[in-house]
């Protein structure tokens, strides 16, 4: 027999699917991505590699053998609430149409919803409207998105797994669900006033306290300590399981469209004031400073407490005040280094009594004074000017121009302007009805402030619960409040003092401190570039600039003229 060269190669050589096999198996192999599933519960897999070393082996194959292979698609899950509406929408239809005929119409109408092969969306839609007499209590209770705090902001998602759907819940989650849920029943019978930050500082109670699920335990997923997890997240999903839900909301007033337009132009001016003071040289930021108030009410009544959805009566009873308020003076200083001054609490006393008795002002970080309405007015605030801890002036002598709102204690009197002289302070008033836009203080500076005081208060508030300091003294008149104790002024004085040296710490995530940031977005210092540019405001002025660029050039804002 007689092997010609080519009949040799054909002997020796691989079949085509082999080679392209090899082929396929010697190209750089891209590893499959996925999300850490106890997280997120959501996998996403990087399927571009696979279908591009298929699409390989296919064109190699094809020669030989036609291929049926199909690629792999993503499966579409449609979010809770789309679901709801396209059933509602299915019900109702049958009901002007018929039944017959209902399933074909429903895949017309949401072509979004059901983008699948025909037998997809078919039993799709069938398997919907199974469940059409559960539709009710489902749209009612079920949540349909979830806030997310990532990166670069909050995110608001919309939820796509039925309850009850999904990973099986961890058992240490079931146990300090059982017994959360069991002691928020017992204390909120008591009266006890709850937010979550007080059920966060109760669920991690009851971690401490328990034999097996204690704060020494680690989740086995990630070998993380299960009180690490115990966090406003972990407990707003507790919040959504047991139908525990805020029992008040408040809302803010709207403006007439001519009232917003006259703001918005006389922010656009100050801002443009702003601009040209830096551009000549007239401002400097380490010279300009912002105060502003915040008020506190001892026992933290916002008229909001925590209760189950469908509860009829709302009552609750947190620490003794008697609806005693306190103030807090909150100052920010300019410049690179801008921080929040040592704070100055305003107590409730109607003869402006100073010291008041028992309670020396020695706090470190903190000073006070006092009010008949525990708030500053124009006797408090040349008294805040002249006490050191508080304002401190310039030590080179130099002019400190100080924005403040237009507040009526802030208003012009004999003894503000000696304090004033003394202290080589100018005072400058924002825009009316404006603060909530150009303030540093309204912008993250008091939000920060009172979400650290909350949390070290609702620290304290579990403490005198998990301690049973209830005040149950019998009075002379024989009644009683039942209530958490009082801690006393000199607690709110340290609390201040430890609350802004908390948020001085802070950074966000360019390394800046919140006060530093504040005065940047609201336009009262340069960029961290050294400059001053509208693109360093908040997104918010940036558009008032746009629209009302006439006077932020300069034009001055007419008054309004009475009809």
């Amino acid at each position: 027999m007689v092997m010609t060269l080519g009949t040799l190669e054909a002997l020796t050589s691989p079949s085509p699917i082999i080679a392209a096999f090899a082929r396929a198996a010697a190209s750089t192999t891209v590893p499959r991505r996925t999300m850490d599933v106890h997280a997120a519960e959501v996998v996403f897999h990087d399927v571009e590699a696979d279908d591009d070393r298929q699409e390989d082996v296919e064109q190699d194959y094809q020669d030989e053998q036609t291929s049926n292979q199909r690629k792999r698609k993503l499966q579409q899950v449609v979010p809770v609430a789309k679901r709801v509406a396209v059933i509602n929408w299915m019900i109702k239809d049958a009901d002007d149409n018929g039944i017959d005929g209902n399933i074909m119409r429903v895949i017309t109408a949401f072509p979004a919803e059901f983008r699948g092969e025909y037998k997809a969306n078919h039993s799709k839609a069938t398997r919907w409207w199974k469940m059409r007499a559960e539709v009710g209590k489902y749209a009612a209770s079920t949540q349909k998105s979830m806030s997310a705090v990532i990166a670069s902001g909050r995110k608001r998602l919309n939820v796509k797994a039925a309850p009850g759907r999904g990973r099986r819940r961890a058992d240490w989650v079931t146990y300090v669900y059982a017994e959360l849920l069991s002691e928020f029943h017992r204390l909120k019978s008591a009266g006890v006033k709850f937010s979550p930050a007080l059920l966060v500082q109760l669920a991690r109670m009851v971690v401490d306290n328990a034999p097996v699920y204690n704060s020494t335990f680690q989740d086995p997923f990630d070998n993380k300590p299960i009180v690490d997890k115990i966090k406003t997240r972990w407990i707003q999903q507790f919040m959504d399981v047991h139908d525990i839900v805020p029992r008040s909301q408040t809302g803010k007033l709207s403006l007439s469209p001519a009232k917003k337009e006259h703001i918005e132009k006389t922010v656009a001016y100050h801002l443009g004031e702003l601009q040209r003071g830096f551009a000549s040289g007239d401002l400097d930021e380490d010279l300009l400073c912002n105060m502003d108030e915040t008020h506190f009410v001892i026992n933290e009544d916002n008229g909001r407490t925590l209760g189950f959805r469908g509860d009829s009566e709302v009552k609750y009873a947190d620490v003794v005040s008697g609806g005693v308020g306190m103030t807090m003076m909150v100052f920010i200083t300019g410049g690179t280094r801008a921080r929040i001054g040592s704070p100055m609490m305003i107590f409730q006393n109607p003869q402006r009594s100073y010291p008041i008795q028992g309670l020396p002002d020695n706090v470190p970080g903190a000073s006070y004074r006092s009010g008949p309405k525990g708030w500053n007015d124009m006797k408090v605030f040349p008294q805040w000017f002249a006490e050191p801890r508080a304002y401190v002036k310039d030590s080179a002598g130099r002019k400190t121009v100080m924005f403040v709102d237009n507040c009526g204690g802030h208003n012009e009197s004999p003894e503000l302007r000696a304090i004033l002289d003394s202290t080589n302070t100018e005072l400058r008033y924002f825009p009316a009805c404006a603060t909530d836009l150009v303030q540093p203080a309204d912008s993250f500076v008091i939000s920060k402030i009172k979400d650290e005081w909350t949390r070290q208060w609702e620290a304290e508030k579990m403490r005198l619960i998990r301690d049973g300091e209830w005040a149950d003294t019998v009075r002379s008149d024989g009644a009683w409040s039942g209530k958490l104790k009082n801690p006393g002024k000199r607690f709110f004085l340290e609390l201040a003092s430890k609350t802004v040296r908390a948020v001085n710490g802070m950074r966000d995530i360019a390394g800046l401190t919140y006060a530093r940031k504040a005065m940047i977005r609201c336009g009262m210092a340069l960029d961290v570039c050294g400059r001053w540019h509208e693109g360093q405001l908040s997104m918010e002025l940036q558009e008032i600039v746009k629209k009302h660029r006439v006077h932020f050039n300069g034009t001055v804002v007419d008054v309004p003229v009475p009809k």
